[in-house]
């Protein structure tokens, strides 16, 4: 671990040359504003940007692309809070509390929280990627399909917690993502499921355009209505936009265990970020001493997600790294850069190439630093859409969204479908259903399914082996004491009075 640290200070030193600066510079501000606009993000940006990125030198080729990824995260939150609209999947668990904030005229400190958190996220990540890149890339690898599948169990057992108040309508909701989830081809067959005849379903369903669709367009559509007067703008200076060191330190047992969560689950190959932002919102508000306020513009409910975030951008590079399996489809295109400089991510790599990697290190740590100064300078330029009337406002946010929705594969029926979405949320918006559940449903439903079918086939339809996994067995435990003891709890405190009369209010003399 000692030698770690002392490769990452050459890291440092080499990653200083102007070449890889102005790669970091020139990947931070294209990944900030990919973030920013709905329908891309990190993975579109970095695929985008990837020919372009390949024909300059190799250290400065994946610097850049590692800072559109990162600077992505950092721009998604952007978005989120001022007008609802995720930029990326990953930002759609800080439009819950983040967008609340915005319409109580609270959206500074929100960007700010942002910002903070994910400096620390992305710190903390790189710290941990730093000291134990190896050792965690091999116990990532002993996560197989059992695994997987109960760590996916564990993670929809959520809904629990993520669900509101009606846990029928949310588990409709997620319900209803399972099935959308199931969409397009069969993974395992190749038979189309659910596809209605169009050739355009045959890949499923976009979850950029879905979180467009039910976050965005919805909450367009129910405030589109109101006047001027009746629609709550969000107001701020520039000096609120900086990260105020009170409620960050205020939020520091969110920023904590979401830079951890986030890093940990970021390391499991297929889990992904989204997956990371929605365990450490859950968990940040089973553990809130005010949990109730969550869902009502909670500082700690942009704090979580966020840290957690950009915490599983840098967990996601060790598998990529150290092993050769990308974590992620953002990771899955990294990879293909540094295929394209003729170099072959896995265990060799360090060995082979560790001037290389210690420096792509270090670039890390300089563009999460720089990325604080280039946010906050650059917010503004965003979030002048605050300023805007709401009949000038939506047209040109509308036309935004379209165009992003538009350019994922040139396609007017994504469009159509992300507008039916937004339908959709609108519906859901008015009937009480919560739409988080909805979400979880479809990004963790097609892990899960594949985990179960790829073991049932390999135990030749054996229930049993799910159960022979210690850490599976751990997961299941988790999952069910995650169920249980709310329920536990809930009834407890109903025949409280019952059992103990003492409790019992008195009425009169």
């Amino acid at each position: 671990m000692f030698e770690a640290w002392g490769l990452l200070f050459n890291g440092l030193a080499a990653a200083s040359e102007p070449s890889i600066l102005l790669a970091i510079f020139i990947g931070s501000v294209i990944g900030l504003f990919i973030g920013a606009l709905p329908g891309l993000g990190p993975t579109a940006g970095v695929a985008i940007l990837l020919p372009v990125a390949v024909g300059f030198d190799g250290t400065a080729a994946i610097a850049a692309l590692g800072a559109v990824y990162y600077g992505a995260q950092y721009g998604g939150a952007v978005t989120a809070i001022l007008l609802g609209i995720p930029g990326d999947a990953s930002a759609t668990m800080t439009v819950i509390d983040g967008y609340q904030l915005a319409k109580q005229g609270k959206a500074g400190p929100a960007l700010g929280i942002s910002i903070a958190a994910s400096f620390v996220g992305g710190l903390i990540g790189l710290l941990l990627l730093t000291a134990f890149a190896t050792t965690i890339a091999r116990a990532a690898i002993a996560f197989g399909p059992i695994e997987m599948t109960a760590l996916m169990i564990f993670s929809l057992s959520l809904v629990s917690v993520l669900g509101g108040r009606d846990p029928i309508k949310a588990g409709v909701s997620l319900f209803g993502g399972l099935w959308i989830g199931t969409i397009g081809l069969d993974p395992i067959m190749g038979v189309p499921r659910f596809e209605f005849g169009s050739i355009y379903l045959f890949d499923g369903i976009e979850f950029s355009i879905l979180a467009v669709g039910l976050f965005g367009l919805a909450e367009m559509y129910a405030t589109a209505p109101l006047s001027e007067d009746e629609t709550n703008r969000a107001r701020f200076r520039f000096r609120e936009l900086l990260p105020n060191v009170r409620e960050t330190l205020r939020c520091w047992r969110e920023l904590i265990s979401g830079s951890l969560i986030g890093f940990f689950v970021g390391v499991l190959p297929g889990a992904g970020a989204t997956a990371a932002t929605m365990i450490s919102y859950a968990f940040a508000k089973r553990f809130a001493k005010n949990p109730e306020r969550f869902g009502k513009g909670a500082m700690e409910g942009v704090a979580a997600p966020e840290a957690a975030n950009n915490s599983a951008s840098y967990g996601n590079m060790i598998p990529m790294f150290a092993l050769g399996i990308p974590g992620s489809g953002t990771t899955a295109v990294l990879m293909g850069g540094l295929l394209m400089i003729g170099l072959q991510p896995g265990p060799m790599l360090f060995q082979t190439q560790s001037t290389f990697v210690w420096t792509i290190f270090g670039s890390f740590y300089i563009g999460n630093l720089a990325l604080v100064a280039i946010t906050i300078l650059l917010t503004p330029i965003l979030a002048t859409a605050a300023f805007v009337k709401p009949g000038f406002l939506f047209p040109a946010v509308m036309s935004i969204v379209m165009f992003g929705i538009y350019s994922i594969d040139n396609s007017m029926f994504q469009v159509l479908l992300a507008i039916g979405f937004g339908v959709v949320g609108y519906i859901m918006m008015k009937l009480d259903y919560p739409p988080v559940p909805l979400v979880l449903g479809m990004i963790l439903g097609p892990i899960l399914e594949r985990g179960i079918r790829r073991t049932l086939i390999g135990s030749d339809g054996d229930v049993g082996v799910f159960f022979q996994s210690p850490i599976a067995l751990v997961i299941f435990a988790l999952t069910a004491a995650l169920i249980i003891l709310p329920w536990w709890m809930n009834r407890r405190a109903r025949h409280a009075p019952a059992d103990h009369p003492e409790l019992t209010p008195k009425v009169g003399p």
